[in-house]
């Protein structure tokens, strides 16, 4: 007997004859997100894990002069500190051996977002004496001044900047680090905890989430419509939602049966050194110089 065709075909879809499966569905775009929520989880602790300069700070150090650095962009109304951030990032982003791609593909949509909120600036100050560049867009004549161009693309600079700053120190920290890194600055045991607790169980509810998609998908022979699918999707999250409430309520109660207080324990940090003092001390420095630019 001679087999069909489409039954020689190596594809991760089902075998189907037609182009029932040729493009992916509501139920296969959900799992391939999460597929990319997991591996952007395990290559920011592969970063995390390499040898490299940010890497060898302690938690401490590398936390505060992160922030440091967001509060000089923060602060700043010169654009020349902005880029001297941008420099610093391009920089600890080749001395960390962390990839650019990783850390432009977790800028870029704040990028994006930003520019679409910020767009009406670029056509503000129109005012008499003022630069104005005209020019046409489907037909439709439109208008932008230099000072709309110089106030958004500070403000774009600024968050790009600043996701940069954040997006690193992600990338080159440890979950465990980063915890304990916050508890070193003595920030409120209570925020550490549920900020842990938060974060360990975003896991766990992503799992469950996969397992029921997948479930509901090895079941399916024909494709479903959009509307049904997403149906089942509104009835999962519910689902999800009750059983996220149950079991943040039983390990609140198997916690507290076993003596927890709410402060999370975790081994001794490591001792600060002279690398983390100069690296502190840059980033203070570069905090109180934006204070003057």
């Amino acid at each position: 007997m001679k087999l069909p065709d489409w039954f020689k075909e190596a594809s991760g879809r089902p075998c189907a004859k037609g182009d029932s499966f040729a493009t992916p569905g509501f139920l296969e775009k959900n799992m391939e997100n999460i597929a990319s929520f997991m591996r952007d989880a395990v290559a920011s602790e592969e970063y995390a894990s390499r040898p490299g300069a940010l890497q060898s700070l302690t938690p401490k150090a590398r936390i505060g002069g992160m922030l440091a650095l967001v509060a000089a962009c923060s602060l700043t109304a010169h654009i020349l500190v902005l880029a001297g951030a941008l420099l610093m990032v391009a920089a600890a982003t080749i001395v960390s051996g962390v990839g650019f791609y990783a850390l432009i593909k977790r800028v870029l949509p704040s990028l994006i977002f930003t520019a679409a909120l910020v767009a009406p600036v670029f056509f503000s100050f129109i005012t008499p004496g003022t630069d104005i560049f005209d020019f046409a867009i489907s037909g439709v004549k439109v208008s932008v001044t230099r000072e709309g161009l110089s106030v958004g693309f500070f403000l774009i600079m600024r968050v790009g900047v600043m996701v940069a700053l954040i997006s690193l120190l992600l990338l080159t920290t440890r979950q465990t680090d980063f915890f304990k890194g916050l508890r070193d600055l003595h920030v409120p045991s209570f925020f550490v905890t549920a900020l842990y607790m938060t974060f360990r169980y975003i896991f766990i509810l992503v799992k469950t989430v996969e397992d029921a998609t997948f479930a509901r998908k090895s079941r399916t022979i024909t494709r479903t419509g959009l509307k049904e699918s997403q149906r089942w999707a509104a009835s999962r999250i519910t689902l999800l939602l009750k059983k996220s409430l149950n079991m943040a309520e039983e390990v609140n109660m198997a916690m507290a049966s076993r003596g927890f207080t709410g402060r999370i324990k975790s081994f001794k940090s490591p001792s600060m050194r002279k690398r983390d003092y100069l690296w502190l001390f840059f980033t203070i420095f570069f905090l109180f110089l934006s204070f003057g630019v």
